[in-house]
């Protein structure tokens, strides 16, 4: 998630406190260069979305959870008053995204955050979720699935896969009937888990950003039947 400036001004603080001048120098100058330029490669993945009730199989390992899809700011207050612990997320984020239409799907145990995830059913809501220029087909009942985040305390404990049963069910109902996300080529732990959802590889992606101009290229994996259809 992007840092708020507080975080980062915080964070330029404590270098310097810990490293000195110049090691703080070498560090903002590496954070300027990321801002004007970057360079990353990304695969496509898809899949179709089917009706699946069993959600027995899709239990965590980890007992006392409860799952909430986040629509509106009133719905995230509401889990502060019930007493949920939301210090893990940047709430100012959090409310500008719900205010866009994104979806927060978010997984508590007991009362701790577990895991965080992102979804959009609209361009609008999307654009606040990721600064790519992604062509996914809303028009035709596609949605996007982005940032899906677990507590290092309960990682390996399947909550990315329960997260994903709770998005699928949750698209369905409104009508959508394909998912697409995307994941960093480096995070194999992410890919592993999203091919185990049953979504497939499309395609290999490369992100440029040079001071301020974007591009976006998507390079089709060798075709399938199965891929041709998600």
């Amino acid at each position: 998630m992007p840092r708020r400036p507080s975080t980062f001004i915080n964070r330029v603080k404590d270098i310097y406190q810990k490293n000195g001048f110049l090691a703080t120098i070498k560090r903002v100058l590496v954070f300027i260069i990321s801002i004007l330029y970057q360079n990353e490669i990304y695969h496509v993945y898809g899949r179709a979305l089917k009706e699946d009730n069993n959600e027995a199989n899709r239990m965590p390992k980890i007992q006392n959870i409860t799952h909430r899809m986040v629509e509106t700011v009133q719905q995230l207050d509401e889990l502060s008053d019930e007493g949920f612990d939301l210090s893990l997320i940047d709430i100012d984020l959090y409310r500008h995204r719900l205010q866009k239409g994104a979806t927060s799907n978010l997984i508590f145990v007991n009362h701790e955050l577990g895991f965080a995830g992102w979804g959009a059913l609209t361009e609008e809501a999307m654009k606040s979720l990721v600064r790519y220029p992604l062509k996914i087909d809303f028009v035709n009942n596609e949605a996007f699935g982005a940032e899906a985040w677990t507590n290092p305390k309960y990682r390996r404990q399947g909550f990315h896969n329960y997260a994903g049963y709770k998005w699928d069910k949750y698209c369905i109902e409104k009508g959508v009937t394909k998912d697409r996300s995307i994941i960093l080529s480096s995070n194999v732990a992410s890919q592993r888990s999203t091919t185990k959802m049953g979504s497939k590889l499309l395609a290999k992606a490369r992100y440029i950003r040079i001071f301020g101009i974007q591009l976006w290229r998507e390079t089709p994996v060798k075709s399938t039947n199965s891929q041709s259809n998600y």
